[in-house]
């Protein structure tokens, strides 16, 4: 178990800068989860904490100890790659235990680590069974085994579930939730799913073109977002985006216009150094599952009609063309009836939107939500 801690920490290929002035502390014994788009420097943060990569700048700190110039071996982790990188030849004790006879451990001591890891991730009864004769979430069982055995400080795992189709993941989702528990250990995990994330982390970490946009819990970063762009990378589906504009603007509330004639006033308080005046374009945030369906005859945010429907069984996604060129999606249960074609009138409580300055993303700060 131990704090991994980045301090101005710079990496650079050539003269191309992919990871910006990283501060940012990992703390002892908790999931913390590296989220952002393909090319956000998620996986070479990794890379840097494994010593695969070498630091440009800055320091990187292990358990109270500067690790920035140590060697892998030497930094007392242990990585799950996103291939399983399994030896063909061996079986899957073998395979598990090859580290550790690399290392000069007695044989009787390689024989109690193969076997508790592989009672941990229940592979007890595969151990004689070469990759070949193994299933892809067996595949991954092994290899996060492997890095089990060495009993880590800190485990890192680079998208360990990509190669595995959706019935796959959910279940070894769930069996890395539980190992999680079982180990109580320090883990730090790569992944560009959210859903991952959010069932998976005590701590999120957001990252965008190298830099990091916002670290917290999965609820605090669900519904308080601190930009644009993590409202909408946090949640599934992404928050819906309305164009506004500002009727008027006090010190703790704002009152914007939206599509047809609609207004909504909402409860904020202005970041610091923001300016915002009558008039100013914003962006009003809200989620598929806070929108609803109103009477006509009621005073709705917006209306229009419906242009898509998506059927998942147990609910219902609806994508409704309001004004200004504007679609909302909505959520709506399972036996809604609703199709493409229809209008409807939708509207949302104050408490759940969001605020956006549309210059650079900030969110406007504002109540607590229920979590």
């Amino acid at each position: 178990m131990a704090q991994v801690i980045f301090k101005n920490v710079v990496k650079s290929f050539d003269k191309t800068t992919v990871i910006h002035d990283i501060n940012l502390e990992l703390p002892n014994n908790q999931f913390t989860v590296f989220v952002g788009p393909s090319g956000c420097g998620k996986s070479t943060l990794l890379r840097l904490i494994a010593g695969l990569e070498d630091i440009t700048g800055g320091s990187l700190f292990i358990d109270g100890v500067d690790v920035t110039t140590l060697p892998p071996a030497k930094r007392g982790v242990a990585m799950v790659f996103q291939s399983y990188a399994l030896y063909p030849h061996m079986t899957v004790y073998e395979n598990i235990a090859f580290g550790l006879r690399c290392t000069k451990y007695t044989r009787d001591e390689i024989d109690r680590r193969v076997l508790q890891a592989s009672e941990i991730l229940q592979l007890n009864h595969l151990l004689e069974r070469q990759p070949k004769q193994l299933s892809g979430g067996q595949r991954q069982r092994v290899a996060i085994g492997r890095a089990i055995v060495r009993d880590p400080k800190v485990f890192l795992f680079d998208e360990p579930l990509s190669n595995l189709d959706a019935s796959l993941r959910v279940k070894m989702r769930m069996q890395i939730a539980k190992l999680k528990n079982d180990l109580k250990t320090t883990m730090i995990y790569v992944t560009h799913d959210q859903t991952e994330a959010m069932t998976l982390a005590d701590q999120i970490v957001v990252l965008n073109e190298g830099a990091v946009e916002q670290v917290g819990s999965p609820m605090t970063l669900y519904h308080h977002p601190c930009n644009k762009f993590v409202a909408s990378f946090i949640g599934s589906p992404k928050m819906n985006f309305v164009e506004a504009r500002i009727r008027s603007l006090s010190q703790n509330t704002a009152t914007l216009d939206l599509p047809h004639e609609k207004s909504i006033t909402l409860p904020v308080s202005l970041p610091q150094g923001l300016i915002l005046q009558k008039d100013d374009s914003v962006e009003l945030g809200v989620r598929p599952e806070h929108v609803f369906v109103v009477p006509e005859d009621k005073d709705g945010l917006f209306t229009g009609s419906v242009t898509l429907i998506e059927n998942l069984g147990s609910e219902i996604y609806a994508y409704v063309k309001i004004g200004w060129g504007q679609t909302v999606l909505v959520r709506l249960g399972g036996e809604s009836r609703v199709k493409v074609g229809d209008r409807l009138a939708l509207s949302a409580a104050p408490k759940d939107c969001h605020l956006f300055d549309t210059k650079g993303g900030l969110s406007f700060e504002r109540p607590p939500a229920e979590q």
